[in-house]
């Protein structure tokens, strides 16, 4: 049964209210694209060969074989980060409550503190961001961005889907 305007509990509503955060994907061997790039060609190349007889050397299965071993080792270096949105008065805020932060660094400190998980230092998203490229920061940069100015919302091909007489559903 759903509250009536007259028995709605705002005050309960507020306490368990969140702050939009959002979930990216990065990865510690981006550097393996290049050898699934390699891969794929050889694949490629391979298949085309095969139309008129086996290649030496294990053929297609192998590079097939090869490429998935590659790819796990890529899929396996994922590392989610989530991290929450800020006001323009709550990095105002933060930036004077840390005055001793170098001008220069005040982003990736402001980005740390946003940063849920994992937990982070300034310093440490100032490495990430040299070890990953800007790329893929950019992706972490984004989700910053996007919890802090951007209406939640999920996206419609997850939802569940409402039946209807034309799909042999009752509406």
């Amino acid at each position: 049964m759903s509250a009536t305007p007259q028995d709605f509990d705002f005050d309960k509503w507020l306490d368990d209210a969140e702050r939009p955060e959002r979930a990216v994907t990065v990865y510690q061997k981006s550097g393996l694209i290049a050898e699934l790039d390699r891969l794929e060609a050889q694949i490629g190349n391979a298949d085309e060969d095969e139309v008129d007889g086996p290649s030496m050397g294990g053929g297609v299965g192998k590079l097939h074989a090869e490429y998935a071993r590659v790819a796990k080792q890529f899929h396996d270096s994922a590392l989610t980060v989530t991290v929450g949105g800020r006001s323009d008065d709550e990095k105002r805020e933060f930036a004077a409550a840390n005055l001793d932060v170098k001008p220069e660094d005040m982003g990736y400190a402001i980005l740390a503190d946003a940063i849920s998980s994992p937990k982070v230092t300034p310093a440490q998203v100032k490495r990430l961001e040299k070890k990953i490229g800007p790329a893929q920061f950019g992706l972490i940069v984004a989700g910053f961005r996007n919890a802090s100015d951007e209406v939640p919302a999920v996206s419609a091909d997850f939802l569940p889907k409402r039946s209807t007489r034309g799909d042999g559903g009752e509406s």
